[in-house]
């Protein structure tokens, strides 16, 4: 009797199991919202204020593992400032088993906005410092992150 319960058990699992099995296939819009994985792409724009000082970090591009264009406008009073030098450092903490990154770069004026190049080298989080030196020569700096 025990071997044709193990028989009985055993020949449920394989029909069971697809059946089962069936329900859980991922493709042709069969996932469920919980298993499809989508990453939603959407072009950098960031406003940061700093001693009334306004600077936007945007790119015309969504984001991506390369090389990739952004721009910084600085301003005050709401007025486009073309006489401060603009640098900028994106950077990924060391993980286990990943080693510090980092990226800088001096961006150039370009009809009001301030631009540059970024290579990230791989996706996730890239926090960046953003700092600009006034006419004075005092260096301000604000901080934040972008996902890749």
């Amino acid at each position: 009797m025990k071997k044709s319960m193990m028989l009985l058990t055993f020949l449920g699992l394989f029909v069971v199991t697809p059946l089962f099995a069936e329900g859980m296939k991922c493709g042709a819009g069969k996932c469920g919202g919980a298993m499809k994985s989508q990453k939603v792409s959407a072009t950098l724009h960031d406003v940061k204020e700093v001693d009334g000082y306004t600077l936007t970090l945007s790119s015309e591009k969504p984001l991506t593992v390369g090389n990739n264009e952004i721009a910084v406008a600085v301003e005050k009073e709401g007025k486009p400032l073309s006489n401060v030098k603009v640098k900028v450092k994106f950077f990924m903490p060391e993980m286990p088993g990943m080693p510090y990154m980092e990226y800088k770069t001096k961006l150039k004026p370009d009809n009001g906005v301030f631009k540059g190049v970024v290579n990230f080298s791989m996706g996730g989080t890239w926090q960046y410092h953003l700092k600009f030196k006034d006419a004075a020569g005092k260096v301000r700096m604000v901080r934040g992150s972008v996902n890749l």
